[in-house]
């Protein structure tokens, strides 16, 4: 009797593990010992989700950072124990959920997935617009081919059930229907949404809010049919039975709750928190933004820091606090412009709007920091230029007073009352005054051969001839005609140049 007994206990545990299947199409796995239909039907679900939103953000295919598995047990009494705390929790591979099929899935479980395809596939939206897209798609109506979308959802505040009606009548409306995914679309790119509502339904920001209002005050809110995918959930889905080591595994991973994860999983790689292991998890799911966030935080670089949190951004563009963190690296590493448009980013992805408040004040704090960087900047190479040239004047009248000197000293020095003789006699040079209009480079010279420089004055036009001599640089007069013409001028030796054509030789010169 007891032997019996213990067959049976036997052949009904083997029976149990036999009968968990496994079930995929895309992002999505739903691992059931429910039976067949429930499983197909709660796939079927998740999938047409996925499907009509990827054509309302205009994406041809959505998919997700993690696997998005649901567990579904075939009653209360199975499912009970496994129960988990919210939603989803995150396993070491995937993000992991459970449910019973004989209870329809909740809306916030629906929001969930609605979230992560957002999160993963959208341009930058704000979080008005990403919760209204959530709640939406909250109370979705599917029957194989057959969606519905806009049922209202029970039990939102009052703001957030007016954010809701906006998106419901843009996205159910055939006024609108046809083209969201524009609006939606210029959003996602950064677009103000006045640039969305033009483009999109050719509407002022105003006009669109007005009857966006008067449609909420109405409250006759319906679901409407939209268009599913053509899927056969008896054969489009790919279909395989779970041994039961497979089965002991997602169980395991249930009962730890996304608190512990397998220390070889991409999850237990970053948990483990070295910067060998973060470059492995990085490795383990290349489309997992928080390994690159984690190694930014242990970097003492800071434009490798930049890159890290750059990298983060580009894979996860709706995380505002990602954005934040970039921001804040690319002040420290002294880049304000590309740190503002960080704090743009930040702001417009920010969750709630307190929180976009306080992002859009760090934000001006920011720009203003930025003009002051750029005048001091800009003051700072006025003030060197200034600097140079009072340098060529000072090194110019230097050499003036010395050849002075050494003139008066080889006439037996100077007599009182005698005049000192004149840089001007001493060489024979010749200052010339006026607008540099013309510069002739000789091209089988380089850049430090000597050019022609033609100066136009009231009087007269000449030319004249700068050689690489000590204290003179060629490359100071770019070549050709001077666009705007400069004031310019020299002292030059007034020795004439036939070939060239030159009255002199430049021996010094003041550019203005």
């Amino acid at each position: 009797m007891l032997k019996s007994a213990f067959i049976a206990i036997l052949l009904a545990s083997t029976a149990v593990a036999a009968d968990w299947t496994e079930y995929r199409m895309g992002p999505f796995r739903v691992i059931s010992n429910a039976g067949d239909r429930p499983a197909r039907e709660r796939l079927t679900g998740m999938e047409q989700t996925r499907h009509v939103l990827a054509g309302m953000l205009g994406k041809t295919d959505l998919q997700t950072v993690w696997p998005i598995v649901l567990v579904l047990f075939p009653n209360q009494k199975e499912y009970g124990p496994r129960a988990l705390p919210q939603p989803f929790v995150p396993g070491g591979s995937s993000d992991l959920s459970a449910w019973t099929a004989d209870v329809p899935q909740p809306q916030d479980w629906r929001r969930e997935i609605v979230h992560r395809l957002i999160a993963d596939n959208a341009g930058l939206l704000s979080g008005v617009t990403l919760t209204a897209l959530e709640d939406l798609f909250s109370t979705i109506e599917v029957n194989a081919t057959r969606v519905k979308l806009g049922a209202r959802p029970a039990a939102l505040p009052q703001d957030r059930l007016r954010g809701w009606a906006k998106i419901q009548l843009l996205a159910t409306n055939p006024e609108y229907s046809g083209r969201f995914r524009v609006y939606l679309g210029n959003l996602q790119q950064g677009s103000e949404e006045s640039v969305a509502a033009k483009n999109g339904f050719d509407l002022t920001i105003e006009e669109l809010n007005r009857r966006a209002d008067a449609y909420f005050r109405a409250g006759a809110f319906e679901a409407s049919p939209v268009s599913g995918e053509a899927l056969n959930p008896n054969r489009d889905f790919i279909e395989k039975r779970l041994p039961q080591s497979d089965v002991d595994d997602w169980l395991a991973e249930l009962k730890a709750g996304g608190k512990t994860f397998s220390p070889v999983s991409p999850r237990g790689l970053l948990a483990a928190g070295t910067a060998v292991s973060l470059e492995q998890a990085a490795k383990a799911n290349p489309r997992w933004a928080e390994p690159h966030v984690r190694l930014a935080d242990l970097e003492t670089n800071k434009l490798v820091k930049v890159s890290r949190l750059k990298v983060a951004t580009t894979l996860e563009p709706n995380n505002s606090a990602y954005w934040q963190a970039l921001a804040e690296a690319q002040t420290a590493a002294e880049q304000p412009i590309d740190a503002a448009k960080s704090w743009s980013s930040a702001e417009r992805t920010a969750p709630t709007d307190a929180e976009r408040e306080r992002i859009h004040q760090i934000r001006v704090n920011a720009d203003l920091r930025r003009v002051e960087i750029e005048l001091a900047d800009k003051k700072r190479a006025a003030d060197e230029r200034a600097a140079d040239l009072q340098r060529v004047k000072d090194g110019a009248a230097a050499e003036i007073r010395a050849a002075e000197a050494k003139a008066n000293r080889e006439q037996g020095g100077l007599k009182s009352g005698a005049t000192p003789v004149p840089f001007a006699q001493i060489y024979g040079s010749e200052t010339i005054n006026g607008t540099l209009v013309q510069v002739d480079c000789d091209a089988l010279k380089g850049s430090n051969g000597p050019r022609r420089l033609t100066i136009r004055n009231a009087k007269s036009t000449v030319k004249v001839l700068v050689r690489g001599s000590e204290g003179l640089n060629p490359a100071d007069f770019t070549c050709g005609a001077q666009k705007p013409a400069r004031q310019v001028m020299v002292i030059h030796d007034a020795k004439p140049d036939a070939k060239m054509g030159t009255v002199g030789n430049v021996m010094t010169y003041e550019l203005h």
